[in-house]
């Protein structure tokens, strides 16, 4: 049976995502800073730092993740460098103006709280369409399913790591299961 939180074919899920420039600042200017190869590689992607638009499909945000991930962690395996790029994300989006709204309160809110605040999170950063299913297995552990398509799950792990490393806890996250629909990470601190 289908896990609910990994349910698509609503009228909404139709249409594509378009991600927000913030995001594409966070990670590619505040996070990786990129020059030269990395820069020009962007560019031909669709994304010029230099004359930002408001928003961009989410198919340029998936070909600039394709190259920074080539160019900047081309010797690490997939996971591995989905899960920098995630990281620089995370730690890239809380310095936008946009990002510190939500950073600033991570350090007094806690892990729980974090983890419950997901879905907000996710919207700031442009992806109201993302279900989640967040399950409380103890005080330190949770299970989360994510209905995320179009980013691999080491990425939002890493993500997910900073935001919890913010709330001054040491995260694990390990990806329990991926299907067309979406993927499942188990969380612990």
């Amino acid at each position: 049976m289908e896990s609910p939180s990994l349910r698509v074919g609503t009228a909404s899920s139709f249409a594509q995502p378009r991600v927000p420039s913030s995001v594409f600042e966070g990670l590619f200017i505040r996070g990786l800073a990129p020059h030269g190869a990395l820069a020009r590689a962007l560019v031909a992607e669709g994304y010029d730092p230099r004359c930002p638009e408001m928003d961009y499909p989410i198919g340029v945000w998936k070909r600039c993740v394709i190259q920074a991930r080539r160019m900047v962690y081309g010797e690490l395996n997939d996971a591995d460098a989905h899960r920098l790029l995630g990281r620089k994300l995370c730690e890239g989006f809380s310095e936008t103006l946009v990002g510190r709204v939500a950073a600033v309160a991570l350090p007094m809110i806690g892990p729980a709280r974090v983890m419950e605040r997901l879905p907000r999170y996710f919207a700031m950063m442009g992806r109201p369409d993302i279900e989640f299913q967040l399950v409380v297995l103890n005080d330190r552990e949770r299970r989360v399913c994510i209905s995320d398509v179009h980013n691999r799950p080491e990425f939002v792990a890493g993500s997910m790591e900073v935001a919890l490393e913010r709330a001054h806890v040491q995260p694990i996250i390990h990806v329990d299961d991926r299907s067309p629909q979406g993927f499942r990470l188990l969380v612990r601190w």
